[in-house]
């Protein structure tokens, strides 16, 4: 069956996409707890510290990225640029060709200008390349924790010679794998976490620890400097130096991040905070004609308006033509206006951008079989695509059907039966409506005439307009008559 699905794309982007900007400024001020009463309970006490934190927004500076691999170090300076947190815009300077000019997201879409170009590469999740800032990715979600959960105060400690607060996080259920066991040491007189402990989930084991600290005369914190541990291996997987700037904000001047033998340190500095951004500064025209032509094209695959949705999937490639849910679903429309040739290429094109995604390999398989062509190397992309994704009904319609087209009519069966049972009532109509079209066609060459005429009779209730089904059942009415 031809798939139609959307995905995120994988991105395989070059060593410029490394470039990533750390940012995680911290609001001061302290905060009354509930009712007005110092938090000096366990919910008081996160609240207090949640009320720190807040995503970055309004703010210009400069940055310094660092990266390390292999021996090979690349170095790029560039003007940095953040309004209302998920707008971002860094100017690079750079004489790298393999560098961009300039990046630019709006926290779903990320334009790339390289150089001698005005026309931008298009990304489509932006943490795949470190947005949201990666010290959000250790210290954001503190924000939202006082307001998903709640706290035990157990008791007060001493950490890096200052007082801190034990706070043990209330799970909310069995479910709840991150948070259940945390506990925070929560500084008595800044409310910022100096540690974070019992980060640990079945995939990994984490711990956040400040190392080191200055204050003010009045004692309150101006800088920090905190890691994450890989508590399994015993190392530090980020370093992060954050300073309290004017205001009370905070912001850091240096993060440090290593990974399976890649290491990205950032530098900021000329830090301004508060400072009005046009939007202009941040506008990509191809953004929005992206989201317009994606939505147009959904709707239109959706209503089976085959011409309007060629048009809109023509002109996201033409604008992203790395994306392979638009290929994908571009191929597909493709075979609704009967263009098979332009169909293959699409899907080839899937198969060339993704090759572990088993939508290509099902897309192509199954026009090369629908058309009868290409019948051994057809069933094997089939097999592929089920081996990748064995719990998807309609690829393994397409195998079915490839048997079917091959002549082995019982192998044919169980394939097809099995989609039946995989696709549920969730897939359109007209989809399982060729199952059934299918599965009626295997049974028919089987001579089981009565289970067959089942089956294209739930083909034609499911979708009236499939004439395939209604001229085998006309064909089986005439064998019928003969055979009588």
């Amino acid at each position: 069956m031809r798939a139609f699905t959307r995905r995120k794309r994988w991105l395989e982007l070059a060593l410029s996409c490394l470039i990533l900007i750390a940012a995680a400024p911290l609001c001061g001020g302290s905060v009354l707890a509930k009712e007005g009463q110092l938090g000096l309970d366990g919910n008081g006490i996160l609240r207090n510290m949640a009320a720190q934190f807040s995503g970055a927004e309004n703010l210009t500076g400069r940055v310094t990225v660092l990266i390390k691999q292999d021996g090979v170090s690349v170095s790029v300076t560039g003007d940095l640029k953040i309004k209302e947190w998920e707008q971002l815009r860094l100017d690079c300077q750079t004489d790298n060709p393999v560098i961009p000019t300039t990046i630019i997201t709006d926290g779903e879409l990320v334009a790339y200008y390289m150089p001698n170009s005005i026309k931008p590469r298009i990304a489509h999740d932006p943490s795949e390349i470190g947005f949201p800032l990666i010290t959000d990715l250790a210290l954001a979600a503190f924000t939202q924790l006082y307001e998903t959960h709640d706290g035990d105060l157990l008791g007060e400690k001493e950490y890096l010679g200052r007082k801190v607060y034990m706070v043990q996080v209330r799970p909310e259920g069995s479910g709840d794998l991150l948070w259940g066991k945390a506990m925070f040491w929560v500084d008595a007189q800044s409310w910022l976490p100096l540690r974070v402990t019992n980060l640990d989930t079945p995939l990994f084991s984490i711990e956040f620890r400040a190392t080191d600290w200055e204050e003010d005369t009045q004692g309150h914190l101006v800088n920090l400097t905190g890691e994450i541990i890989d508590r399994g291996a015993n190392r530090a997987v980020m370093v992060f130096d954050l300073h309290r700037y004017d205001g009370g904000t905070w912001f850091p001047k240096q993060v440090s991040v290593w990974d399976n033998g890649l290491e990205i340190t950032q530098k900021f500095s000329d830090l301004k905070f508060n400072v009005s951004l046009s939007d202009e500064l941040f506008y990509v025209e191809e953004f929005e004609i992206l989201r317009t032509s994606l939505a147009k094209g959904a709707a239109f695959l959706a209503s089976r308006n085959w011409e309007a949705a060629v048009k809109e999937y023509e002109k996201i490639v033409a604008i992203d033509p790395y994306n392979i849910a638009a290929h994908s679903n571009l191929g597909y429309a493709y075979v609704g206006i009967g263009d098979e040739a332009g169909a293959i290429a699409e899907f080839e094109q899937v198969i060339m951008l993704a090759p572990d995604d088993p939508l290509g390999y099902n897309n192509l398989a199954y026009i090369y079989i629908d058309n009868g062509i290409y019948l051994d190397k057809a069933l094997e992309m089939a097999k592929k695509a089920v081996e990748l994704s064995p719990a998807n009904g309609a690829f393994r319609d397409t195998l079915g059907w490839g048997y079917y087209q091959l002549g082995e009519y019982q192998e044919a069966v169980e394939e097809l039966t099995a989609a039946l049972e995989l696709m549920g009532d969730t897939e359109q109509p007209w989809d399982r409506a060729l199952v059934h079209y299918h599965l009626g066609m295997a049974y028919a060459a089987q001579n089981h005439w009565a289970s067959a005429e089942e089956q294209l009779k739930k083909a034609l209730d499911l979708d009236p307009s499939l004439d395939a089904a209604k001229e085998e059942l006309k064909r089986l009415e005439r064998q019928r008559s003969v055979d009588a």
